[in-house]
């Protein structure tokens, strides 16, 4: 556990500054299991810088770095397009000022190239993680976000279908319904390490977390399940 986690005492915090401090604790707990379980302790599976904190020393900015297989662009050839694999994807998470709120959501960047429906891969909004997650702010922990991006990358969840909540990414999902489905390129990683969760790897090719809201009724979120 980072040491300075425990200079602050839980009691004494109140609103923000007390759910700043759990997030924190629940994320550091979660890249620690992931240190201690990994080959090399030196490059986890999962880890966190900080980059920003409040007046009273929480974080209020993220730096989470993913060392997982996970695609990054495609090859300068004619279609079928095969994918190109990185290992290690840098992705930002930035806390508003009115976090945790409806209109507070945290807002994940990935700072690396990322090649994912659900991931904008160029523009303006490079990197941008679409998480499909009502009041993501309210009722998502940090931790259980940063294990759902984990899966976008290993494909195990993603949405490339032109409805609703509709892809991040256009031109990625094109790719991914006409190229790589057909040729299996988004099953290169159906293991799951998230057994923080409890939850089983699912295919890429079954509905996503996202398809799978928009065509069940609506009903009140009270927990987020990955």
């Amino acid at each position: 556990m980072n040491p300075a986690i425990n200079s602050f005492d839980q009691k004494e915090l109140k609103g923000r500054d007390a759910r700043l401090l759990q997030e924190w604790r629940d994320l550091d707990a979660l890249c620690d299991k992931r240190r201690k379980k990994s080959a090399n302790p030196l490059k986890p599976s999962l880890s966190y810088i900080i980059r920003r904190k409040n007046v009273v020393g929480l974080p209020t900015e993220y730096e989470i770095w993913y060392r997982v297989k996970s695609i990054i662009g495609v090859e300068d050839t004619p279609p079928p397009r095969k994918p190109i694999f990185g290992e290690l994807h840098k992705m930002s998470i930035v806390l508003p000022n009115n976090y945790p709120s409806a209109d507070g959501n945290p807002v994940f960047t990935f700072r690396t190239d990322i090649w994912h429906p659900n991931i904008r891969h160029s523009g303006s909004f490079k990197g941008h993680v679409c998480l499909t997650i009502k009041e993501m702010g309210v009722m998502a922990s940090i931790k259980d976000l940063v294990l759902r991006v984990e899966r976008y990358l290993k494909y195990q969840m993603y949405h490339a279908q032109n409805t609703y909540p509709y892809p991040e990414d256009q031109g990625v999902a094109e790719w991914v319904r006409n190229e790589a489905e057909p040729n299996g390129w988004t099953k290169f990683a159906q293991t799951d390490e998230g057994a923080e969760t409890g939850a089983a790897a699912k295919p890429a090719d079954s509905p996503s977390h996202a398809q799978a809201e928009a065509q069940s009724p609506k009903k009140p979120r009270r927990t987020l399940s990955i």
